[in-house]
């Protein structure tokens, strides 16, 4: 296992707050050079939900889909504000990950090929996994 994936397979544990149920059903479906940016989102979503007591929010899902960053939460006893800055932090981590390689995270940018959305810098996309 990577350094990278044993970092995101720690996430549940060190944000019991985020993953209240524990590991996600189908893990991290995200390849390793996004683990650094999904490690900074979840200390940043734990730092907002410290600010409000009343809120929970529980992570569903964490993927890759259509070359993209995909964060599926659900959340309770939010104000807006709360909700609003929780958003935020969702919005600018997927953002960065359209310009972050997912394997390997150098900078990269989204490509097609045939139909077939991905987000890999040249030499990963050129080098087989």
């Amino acid at each position: 296992m990577s350094e990278a994936r044993a970092r995101l397979d720690a996430l549940p544990t060190i944000y019991p707050r985020l993953f209240p149920k524990g590991p996600l059903t189908w893990g991290f479906e995200i390849g390793d050079g996004w683990s650094s940016l999904i490690a900074a989102l979840c200390a940043r979503l734990d730092t907002v939900l410290q600010e409000a007591p009343g809120a929970s929010m529980e992570v569903r899902q964490v993927k890759e889909k259509f070359g993209g960053l995909r964060f599926y939460y659900e959340l309770h006893g939010a104000d807006d504000e709360t909700a609003a800055a929780l958003r935020e932090a969702v919005d600018l981590a997927v953002a960065t990950c359209a310009h972050v390689c997912e394997r390997c995270g150098r900078h990269s940018a989204v490509e097609d090929k045939g139909g077939w959305l991905s987000t890999l810098c040249s030499a990963c996309r050129t080098d087989p996994p």
